[in-house]
């Protein structure tokens, strides 16, 4: 059961994915940009990039800067992240999976020759082209269905299915600039309540404002870059504020597909003798 996934992302999904395959056994390696944009900061690893090291649901996730530190933890059964956007680790450390989470709804680098399985995340793959396989992420019937041929839902008809289905309501930054410290997440907010506010790149502000009363589900980090259009805070009004720190039911149906992949992989993969830099073995 040793062998190394890599997770491109350590987003809401990816945190999910990283979290059942840590547990289940699998060394977990996770890659994310300089500065991550999750906004539900209570439940993703992401986190880590920032403060050094993030706990979800008891389990702990570390910073790493180098491939000799990532080895090291790995080896003593610690999962790491790393800023590695481009997934350069992939190549140095040779993983036996690597899973794209990055849920940016289309391919941004990910290859079918990076690893002996891929999968892929929600839209924007190609089972049996891009990817070995494909995990839909469309809220229904088909959540969590591997896609072993073909793509999950396109990304047009996953936004009207989820404009369907949404309690939520997310908060879009209206232009370019950076958040100051604001309101903590879980927070109870009333309706038109000031919960942050962004910063333009002229040094004017900008008070964001909450749409509807309910419970601050998410907000980007103080400090964090936005652009114009990026989503940078939720509020719930159908939630609780004890689910803010706790994994999602759709992140817990994915997280299980993929452990379902990988495990089917496992049992017809025949590992040569060759091992790769952690001493696991692999194949070319």
């Amino acid at each position: 059961m040793e062998k190394l996934v890599i997770i491109r992302g350590a987003g809401e999904l990816a945190t999910g994915i990283a979290h059942r395959l840590f547990n289940a056994g699998y060394k977990v390696m996770l890659l994310e940009k300089e500065y991550p944009s999750a906004i539900r900061r209570n439940i993703v690893f992401a986190e880590a990039v920032y403060d050094g090291r993030k706990e979800v649901e008891r389990v702990s996730c570390t910073r790493v800067t180098d491939s000799v530190s990532a080895v090291k933890m790995l080896k003593e059964n610690q999962m790491v992240i790393a800023v590695d956007p481009e997934g350069k680790l992939i190549g140095e450390l040779e993983p036996d999976v690597v899973v794209d989470a990055m849920y940016a709804k289309r391919n941004l680098g990910t290859s079918r020759n990076m690893a002996p399985l891929t999968i892929g995340i929600g839209p924007g793959f190609i089972a049996g082209k891009d990817v070995d396989c494909v995990i839909e992420t469309v809220q229904g019937h088909n959540l969590g269905r591997i896609i072993r041929e073909g793509m999950a839902m396109p990304e047009q008809e996953t936004i009207e299915v989820r404009a369907s289905m949404k309690s939520s309501h997310t908060i879009i930054a209206p232009c370019a600039g950076h958040l100051e410290a604001g309101h903590p997440l879980s927070f109870v907010v009333k309706k038109d309540e000031t919960i942050t506010k962004l910063v333009k790149d002229d040094g004017t502000e900008f008070e964001v404002k909450t749409p509807v009363a309910g419970v601050l589900r998410g907000l980007l980090h103080d400090g964090c870059p936005v652009k114009a259009g990026l989503k940078i805070a939720e509020v719930d009004p159908s939630t609780k504020p004890a689910n803010c720190f706790t994994i999602s039911a759709k992140s817990r149906c994915v997280s299980g597909s993929v452990l379902e992949a990988v495990m089917s992989w496992e049992r017809t993969y025949k590992r040569p003798r060759k091992r790769n830099f952690l001493g696991f073995k692999r194949s070319k």
